[in-house]
């Protein structure tokens, strides 16, 4: 049985979160109002283009690389095998959405997995560009 403390941070782990994008067109012009809501492994987003058209769709989570080290550590004492394991503190999220005329939008976007922060890009099939920060 879970102790109240793990079961509370299973429920906050899968319950995701949501929030406000920036999406500004390098071309110039309004920022297209957009927003993302978290799920297990993937973020779903939504963007409205400035033809009104709204653009949805889920982006795949593909989490930071790690590396595994080890050493021998000599002191006047003894000998003795040191590991340990590093995570990156970057992850991705790529994926396309698509519009409700047809219109569909690649993404990128870099994340830090400490702060939840993200920058990236988003290019439609028209060929416009979005910088995108999450």
């Amino acid at each position: 049985m879970l102790t109240p403390r793990p079961l509370l941070f299973l429920l906050v782990s899968l319950a995701g979160c949501a929030g406000g994008m920036t999406a500004i067109p390098r071309a110039g012009g309004v920022p297209a109002p957009a927003s993302y809501h978290d799920g297990m492994g993937q973020t779903t987003v939504t963007i409205e283009l400035p033809s009104g058209e709204k653009l949805h769709g889920n982006l795949v989570w593909i989490p930071p690389g790690g590396s595994v080290s080890s050493a021998i550590v000599t002191t006047d004492q003894g000998s003795a095998l040191a590991g340990g394991i590093s995570s990156g503190n970057t992850g991705m999220y790529v994926g396309a959405i698509i519009g409700d005329r047809g219109t569909t939008m690649r993404i990128q976007l870099l994340c830090n997995t400490f702060t939840g922060r993200c920058a990236g890009a988003g290019q439609t099939s028209e060929g416009a560009v979005y910088d995108i920060q999450r």
